[in-house]
């Protein structure tokens, strides 16, 4: 009776398993960022399990509520690429995602892509840098023409 509850016990598992789903980290995963202006790198399903397997990778912008799904293969074991390059988001923006294969799918998985400032808005900050940098030169250039003139009189001196 113990072995058909331990059989039973581990069908039930399997049959409900849940993938793990998540950004990955510099600190921790060997990579250089995980969130990026406008995608995620997020951890592929385990290749041992899901390799070659047809997955779904549902994701909702939020508050939009606009749902998009990106399907691809799992790679199989091993794996050369260090995990899933979801593209395609908003700068700044929330978002919901999910793994499906089969049966079986993640917890959902919430965060923000980097919010990153268009260039041409940044304000330089201190606009004397250009004026500072015209006396800088007119001054290194006035040293030169005085070192020039001093070489020359001294040669014709000789």
């Amino acid at each position: 009776m113990l072995t058909v509850l331990f059989i039973l016990g581990a069908l039930c598992s399997l049959n409900f398993a849940e993938i793990p789903i998540k950004v990955l980290n510099p600190e921790t995963d060997g990579v250089v960022a995980g969130r990026f202006p406008n995608s995620f790198l997020l951890k592929l399903p385990d290749c041992s399990t899901y390799g070659n397997k047809f997955a779904e990778l549902l994701y909702t912008e939020l508050p939009s509520k606009e749902t998009n799904t990106e399907p691809f293969t799992v790679p199989s074991c091993p794996v050369s690429q260090p995990g899933y390059l979801l593209t395609g988001l908003k700068n700044g923006t929330t978002y919901n995602m999910m793994y499906a294969i089969e049966k079986d799918t993640s917890k959902v998985l919430t965060d923000t892509t980097t919010t990153v400032i268009d260039y041409q808005q940044i304000n330089s900050g201190l606009p004397a840098r250009s004026g500072a940098m015209v006396v800088i030169t007119v001054i290194l250039s006035l040293a030169m023409v005085a070192l020039v003139a001093g070489l020359i009189i001294s040669v014709f001196s000789m």
